[in-house]
C-alpha cells in the first residue's frame, strides 16, 4: 500500500482484484475464494468509505485467500475454511451495515 492508502489508486486496484477473484474462484475450483473475495468487495465497494475501513480486516481477507489456495481449501465445508469465511463475512457486514 502506498502513502495514499486505500483512498487512491492502490485502493481501486485492490477492489478490482477482489472483484476479479470473486468471479474467478469458482472457475478455478476455489468457490471459497470467491466467497472471501465477495466479502472483501463489500468492504471496498464504496470508494469514499475505503480510507475508513479497518486495514486489519482487509489484510485478514487477503491472508485468508492466500491460505485457502496454499492449503488447498476449496469449499466452505472444510471446518477451518468455513469458520474463516463466516467470521470474515460477519465482521465485514458489521462495518458495512
Amino acid at each position: 500500500m502506498t502513502d495514499e492508502g486505500l483512498g487512491g489508486e492502490a485502493g481501486e486496484a485492490l477492489y478490482i482484484t477482489a472483484h476479479d477473484l470473486k468471479g474467478l474462484g469458482g472457475t478455478y475450483e476455489f468457490p471459497i475464494v470467491s466467497r472471501i473475495a465477495a466479502s472483501l468487495c463489500e468492504l471496498l465497494e464504496d470508494a469514499d468509505q475505503r480510507p475508513a475501513r479497518p486495514l486489519d480486516l482487509i489484510d485478514a481477507h487477503i491472508e485468508a485467500i492466500k491460505a485457502m489456495v496454499r492449503d488447498d481449501i476449496r469449499e466452505d465445508l472444510h471446518p477451518l475454511g468455513g469458520a474463516t469465511v463466516v467470521a470474515l463475512e460477519n465482521r465485514a457486514r458489521a462495518i458495512v451495515g
